[in-house]
This record gives structure tokens, C-alpha cells and sequence, in this order.
């Protein structure tokens, strides 16, 4: 009896990608996993940002309850405001303020002409609470050395006529400096993007007066009774030495 030949199956080899679609699929990997804002930020403590504590709204650390976890540092507590100036954007990493308002004040590493101002916040998607994101808050900036004083006083006209001459002279902790108002803006929880920039006034920019320390005060939130601030990133040109 004849034994029926069977056919020889050659092994199939997976079908190659098109370089074109493989080249689109790295490019929107790299899109994904870059920085969304594509700025310095002069306020990250890793770059040399410190908080200046006599520009900032009073706080309480967390006491450590348990003994199982008596290594952790006070700079981990959610009440302390060094968190604002970390790259971390896990749902515990911010600073709870126990109000609808405050501030913080953060000296910035090196002088600079400021331009923009970012603030981070959790997608409402995994808030806790997404009326506790910070509302409307205005960006103010410490005027330091006589050089900057003076140009402060030759836009002072310019200066009452911007839109930010209504939002007053200082933010609530003001200990006999003075400051200048260098944008006003509103966090919108509705928009796509949870990290939202805002630029600097005009004015302010074509003073060309430069700042050392500012202060991001906090006016209202979205109608919780307290507030998180999960990160403030301030954007510009280094002064030149």
C-alpha cells in the first residue's frame, strides 16, 4: 500500500513592519515620554530651588504615628512644602494646605528674567478630590537690588495700566520687601491637560527686571475646604554674569 506523500510546509517568518510605521511608533513613544511644558524649570529643588520660609503661608509636618516607619524624613510629609519643588507626581507627593487660600515662596537658584509659570497637578481622573486643585493664584516676584528698583519705578506708569494693577502691591506675607505682580492666571480643572502654563505679563517682560525669589500665592481652589499644590515650576532667561 502507498503511503500519501505529504505536502512540505516551509515555516512561516513574521511579516517585517514597514519602516515607515516603525519609525512613527518610536516617534510617538519619544513624544510621550518627553517633558509636556519643554522648559527649565528654575524652581526644582534637584537644580538648587530652596522654599523660603518667611514668604511661605505657616504649615505643620506630619508626626510619624508608627514606629515601623520611623526612617521616613519630615521632607516626605504632605504637609511640607519642599514637595512643590520635586519632580514626583505620585497622588501623596504634594503640599496640603489646610485652606481655600495661601502661599509659598521659592528662592530660584540663579536670577532670571521669568516668562512663564507652570503648575502641575493629578489628572481629575485619580483625584481624590478635584476641588482641591488650586484655582486662581497670582505669580509675584521679589524686587532685589537698586538696578531693579529703579526700572521698577520707569514702567511704574506701564505697571497701573496692566491688568495685574487690581491684584494690589504684595502677596499676604510681605516682611518689608518689596514685590512686583508678575502674572495672574487660573487653573482650569476642565482642560485635557493637568500641567498647564501661563505666561508672564508683558509689562513685566519688557521691563526687564529680574528676580532671585518669588512667591505663588493662591486666592481660591475649586470649592474644597483645603487645598493640594502638587508642583510650581517658574520658566525664563538666566541673567548673564
Amino acid at each position: 500500500m502507498a503511503i500519501p506523500r505529504v505536502p512540505f510546509r516551509r515555516k512561516r517568518t513574521p511579516a517585517s513592519i514597514p519602516v515607515h510605521i516603525t519609525s512613527y511608533v518610536q516617534k510617538s513613544i519619544r513624544a510621550a515620554m518627553k517633558d509636556p511644558v519643554g522648559r527649565r524649570d528654575f524652581a526644582l529643588a534637584a537644580d538648587g530651588a530652596k522654599i523660603a520660609l518667611k514668604l511661605t503661608s505657616s504649615f505643620e509636618l506630619l508626626s510619624d504615628l508608627s514606629s515601623s516607619s520611623s526612617s521616613s524624613s519630615s521632607s516626605s510629609s504632605p504637609r511640607s512644602p519642599e514637595l512643590v519643588l520635586d519632580e514626583d507626581m505620585r497622588s501623596g507627593s504634594h503640599w496640603y494646605i489646610p485652606d481655600t487660600q495661601g502661599q509659598v515662596g521659592i528662592k530660584l537658584p540663579a536670577f532670571i528674567y521669568p516668562t512663564h509659570v507652570t503648575i502641575d497637578h493629578i489628572p481629575r481622573e485619580i483625584a481624590a478630590d478635584i476641588r482641591q486643585a488650586p484655582r486662581q493664584m497670582v505669580l509675584w516676584g521679589l524686587v532685589d537690588g537698586s538696578g531693579n528698583e529703579q526700572r521698577r519705578l520707569a514702567f511704574l506708569d506701564d505697571f497701573r495700566r496692566s491688568s495685574l494693577n487690581s491684584m494690589g502691591n504684595a502677596p499676604p506675607i510681605a516682611p518689608n520687601v518689596t514685590f512686583l505682580p508678575l502674572a495672574a492666571f487660573e487653573y482650569d480643572i476642565e482642560r485635557d491637560r493637568a500641567v498647564q502654563t501661563f505666561s508672564i505679563d508683558p509689562t513685566v517682560i519688557a521691563s526687564r527686571i529680574y528676580f532671585g525669589a518669588v512667591v505663588l500665592e493662591i486666592r481660591t481652589n475649586w470649592g474644597a475646604s483645603s487645598t493640594r499644590l502638587y508642583r510650581v515650576r517658574i520658566h525664563g532667561d538666566e541673567v548673564s554674569p
